[in-house]
């Protein structure tokens, strides 16, 4: 499993990815970066099939991707519920415990619409908002259940981060 992992991490530092441990393959659609307007614009997949769990973002759960964006810069999250139950999507802190249902965002305007009861299959939205303050942040389902069922990703804003990029970490445990 050790060995896994190191491969797993030795690509997504090259910007390549496997399915090891798995996991489906990192979408090199799902993530554009715009330098001239400092843009981050992201796919955001939920419940995508192939996935672990259908309980998924991109085909990941507990934290096993990490979107990483500069500080300052503009998100643009293109929301889609691909799954035949409701879902939406939040950014809250990465701090333990994963709570239960939608709150506060940890970041104004970084939710979708029906926060707490989520979007139905085929339903999209837009979340469009400035990664600040620098930090480690989750992207949640906040339908009640979901999250703590492992519905997460991470979202970290880095002041040191040149664009943004989606990394790999298998290492995660669920609710850390």
């Amino acid at each position: 499993m050790k060995l896994q992992t190191a491969i797993v991490m030795m690509l997504a530092t090259v910007g390549v990815s496997s399915p090891v441990l798995g996991q489906v393959k990192i979408d090199p659609t799902w993530l554009t970066w715009d330098a001239g307007t400092s843009t981050a614009t992201f796919k955001l997949i939920a419940g995508l099939q192939g996935g672990k769990s259908p309980f998924n973002f991109n085909g990941y759960t507990d934290d096993e991707l990490t979107l990483v964006v500069p500080e300052n810069s503009t998100v643009v999250m293109h929301f889609v519920n691909e799954d035949g139950v409701p879902h939406s999507a939040e950014v809250i802190e990465a701090k333990p415990p994963v709570p239960n249902m939608a709150g506060d965002p940890a970041i104004p305007r970084a939710y979708t619409r029906k926060a707490l009861e989520g979007l139905n299959q085929g339903e999209t939205d837009d979340m469009r908002f400035k990664a600040a303050p620098a930090g480690d942040y989750r992207i949640f389902c906040g339908v009640p259940g979901h999250g703590i069922s492992g519905m997460y990703i991470g979202f970290a804003v880095k002041a040191d981060a040149k664009e943004s990029r989606l990394d790999l970490t298998p290492n995660k445990t669920a609710g850390q």
